[in-house]
């Protein structure tokens, strides 16, 4: 209604402007329009008509454009929405955790799978999103903020497809590893609208991974370090650090055989686990405990002052002292340790190891249960 009203009033427009032209070109009133010949009111007359028809086909064309632009529209707008529930019943029949965060307004898929998961949802819509807002959407572990920071930085200035591991917290404060993607939706203009990504929950994966490394690098029975991570571990500490004024201790526990032979083996593995609990304690913080094997112990204690390694090393001496009975017979153990001690920078393991078990030879030979240091140089 409204184009037609301002197509008839488009057209009496037209019909003045002709007729006021025409008396403004002929210098005469309006009174005077009988008079004028009729050549001239002809004329005329093809103007009215001339314009009529061009305003009124204009009239049409417009319309015709706007009908067929509405329909396109129209056509687009349930293309989108039907492709929208496409993606909307193949995000809810699927076990994947999808998600797409907007930049701007626009309707974004979402899935029920990560409430279920977590406990929260992830908003749809977030203007001015940046790695700070999607830590905190994701809820990510504080000790894991600059792993994500460094990943998910080129997702923001590069808008790149990115993958992180990370630890995200559920509603009951737990938390657990997941892997995200960030695939970046791109205008015409090369802009940023959105983002859409997949989460994983790999806590079994990780953690089972966990336990396996560890496993490789911790003796079965005790919880120490095994051989072979501890002779890695202080190898690359001598070969990156200042070793001077460290020491390497070998202890092996005096009448452990008694043990084994009088109570079995049971027993004999209580006693091993009762030393390396000792150690534990006795070398804290920074120092490294491992069984040798059997009951054989090596300590790696870095940069300390003699003195106080002497201390420690009367205070393990006591603390080793146990004693073992069944009701009929009885065993004491001690420990004898020796002491490799650093008085040089790069002094290699082997050097070491072979200073301290000479130096643990010693102590047996001068009747057990002590100590002997022995200062290395080269």
């Amino acid at each position: 209604m409204k184009n037609i009203i301002g197509a008839v009033t488009c057209t009496l427009i037209s019909y003045a402007i002709a007729i006021f032209g025409y008396l403004l070109t002929h210098d005469i009133e309006w009174s005077d329009l009988r008079d004028v010949d009729l050549s001239d009111k002809r004329f005329l007359m093809v103007l009215v008509v001339a314009q009529t028809v061009i305003i009124w086909a204009y009239f049409f064309y417009i319309l015709t454009l706007r009908r067929r632009n509405a329909k396109i529209l129209k056509y687009e707008e349930n293309r989108q929405q039907l492709l929208q529930r496409r993606y909307q019943i193949v995000i809810d029949n699927s076990r994947e955790m999808m998600y797409e965060i907007s930049l701007n307004n626009d309707a974004c898929i979402s899935t029920d799978k990560i409430r279920e998961k977590f406990g929260w949802d992830i908003p749809k819509q977030v203007p001015d999103l940046d790695v700070r807002k999607l830590f905190e959407i994701l809820h990510v572990h504080p000790e894991d903020e600059s792993i994500f920071y460094n990943s998910t930085s080129g997702l923001m200035t590069n808008k790149m497809t990115k993958e992180i591991t990370v630890r995200m917290q559920k509603a009951d404060g737990v938390y657990i590893w997941c892997n995200i993607i960030y695939i970046p939706v791109l205008d015409s203009d090369n802009n940023m609208v959105s983002i859409v990504g997949k989460i994983e929950d790999v806590d079994k994966e990780i953690k089972e991974k966990e336990r396996l490394e560890h496993q490789s690098r911790t003796d079965g029975l005790t919880g120490l370090m095994n051989k072979q991570t501890f002779e890695e571990e202080a190898m690359k500490f001598l070969m990156t650090s200042i070793s001077t004024g460290s020491a390497l201790l070998f202890i092996d526990m005096d009448y452990f055989k008694d043990v084994n032979d009088k109570f079995g083996h049971t027993m004999g593995d209580r006693a091993i686990i009762d030393i390396a609990l000792k150690l534990q304690v006795i070398f804290a913080n920074c120092d490294m405990v491992s069984r040798f094997g059997g009951d054989e112990f090596l300590i790696f204690v870095k940069n300390i002052p003699r003195d106080t390694l002497i201390d420690k090393l009367a205070w393990a001496v006591e603390k080793l002292k146990e004693t073992y009975s069944d009701g009929v017979n009885t065993v004491s153990l001690s420990a004898s340790i020796g002491v490799a001690y650093c008085m040089a920078d790069k002094i290699s393991y082997d050097t070491l190891l072979e200073a301290a078990d000479n130096s643990l030879y010693a102590a047996k030979e001068l009747g057990r249960s002590r100590y002997i240091i022995r200062d290395v140089y080269q």
